[in-house]
């Protein structure tokens, strides 16, 4: 149970401390929020906006601070440069040399007058196991690296491709398993199910000699529209792991193929990690659409899903999920973010579109890495060398 155990008025921000308590490997375990609940100075323009911080300092105990911040409208003479105040008091407590701050895309219809339309639920929800959405809503989690939280991940069914092996294959995005800044891999990663971090028998270690990724390259620039071809991963686990659950893994089709297969609608759904709520997410009304010439990806390469999906910073590698007769399939991998700078200037805008803007494929615009036959050939690969035999049946 979350309790208040303190606050602290600063320049106008109100701040709540709550504090969970746990055991970890009978050590003590904290973790802590701080939620600012008023702040009408932290961003040079009006509109309703949430903006998503989250940092970790490492080390015993470990501690792990999420902060949403709720920008709510202001004259323009009270406002100032974002986050003045509140980095104020992180150096205070020590924590600013962590501070990151992560780019949200929580759609709507653009009017900032009624709200941010955020089509999100998370398992508390009654709408979780309805809708088809069991068993995949149980094949998620996150992928730990160096200690702090990288980024999404989804369970895999390979049993069309090989015989059931002892471990477990994550599809994700390469870019989580990378320092962009430093441009090379993590030393070491975990996957933790359902973002269970807090409990040790839902974790597993990343074995990087048994997985494959894409051609991805850390130095490449993230905001060209040639970035996410080769933003990819197949990650293997070991196994059996204790309290993780193969039950919700989900078959991978390619996104083409999806389309041809029925003459019926195709529902796309986005499942992964969101700071706001710390648990899985599922985004339930996604538009998506392949890049083409002349919108914000260029069609500069076949498979670029442009999508609607509500996000967060943390929902890199999630599972594009398409429904289709009744089947459920992983399509897509999220990679990132489009957005116009002409439309949203980073002057005004430092942290990208505002929340409740309007998806547009030609100024705002979610983008994922589909599912296609080069994904496909490549998994089967992966699979032959684990287990020294794959099925070699068409699946595209």
């Amino acid at each position: 149970m979350l309790s208040p155990t303190g606050s602290k008025a600063r320049g106008g921000a109100i701040v709540g401390l709550w504090r969970q308590q746990a055991t970890q490997n009978g050590g003590k375990w904290g973790r802590y929020k701080f939620q600012i609940l008023r702040c009408t100075t932290l961003a040079a323009f009006n509109s309703n906006r949430g903006v998503t911080v989250r940092f970790i300092a490492p080390g015993p105990p470990i501690l792990t601070i999420v902060l949403t911040l709720a920008f709510l409208s202001a004259p323009a003479s009270a406002q100032r440069p974002f986050s003045e105040e509140l980095q104020t008091w992180l150096l205070n407590q020590g924590y600013g040399d962590a501070l990151r701050v992560q780019q949200v895309n929580v759609f709507g219809d653009g009017n900032p007058a009624n709200g941010t339309e955020d089509n999100r639920i998370d398992m508390s929800s009654p709408e979780w196991n309805s809708n088809g959405r069991w068993p995949w809503n149980m094949g998620a989690g996150t992928i730990h690296c160096d200690g702090k939280m990288r980024g999404s991940a989804m369970i895999v069914d390979t049993r069309e491709f090989a015989a059931a092996g002892t471990g477990l294959i994550l599809a994700t995005s390469a870019h989580v398993l990378y320092d962009l800044h430093r441009q090379r891999r993590f030393g070491a990663c975990q996957f933790h199910y359902m973002a269970l971090d807090h409990l040790p028998g839902y974790r597993a270690n990343i074995d990087f000699k048994r997985s494959r990724m894409g051609d991805f390259d850390p130095s490449s620039v993230s905001n060209s529209p040639l970035f996410g071809k080769g933003d990819w991963a197949f990650l293997y686990v070991s196994g059996p792991i204790p309290g993780i659950s193969d039950t919700g893994n989900v078959r991978l089709r390619s996104f083409h193929s999806t389309l041809n297969a029925t003459n019926g609608p195709v529902r796309y759904q986005f499942i992964a990690y969101s700071p706001a709520t710390d648990s899985i997410v599922i985004s339930t009304q996604c538009e998506v659409r392949e890049s083409a010439s002349g919108d914000l990806g260029g069609g500069s390469w076949r498979g670029q899903l442009l999508d609607n999906c509500d996000s967060e910073g943390g929902a890199s590698g999630g599972g594009l999920v398409a429904t289709a007769a009744g089947n459920h399939y992983l399509v897509g991998i999220r990679s990132g973010a489009h957005w116009d700078s002409e439309s949203f200037p980073q002057r005004q805008f430092p942290n990208g579109p505002p929340d409740g803007a309007r998806w547009d494929v030609n100024k705002n615009t979610n983008f994922s890495r589909a599912i296609d036959g080069e994904l496909i050939d490549a998994l089967r690969s992966l699979l032959m060398e684990n287990n020294g035999v794959a099925r070699i049946d068409p699946i595209l």
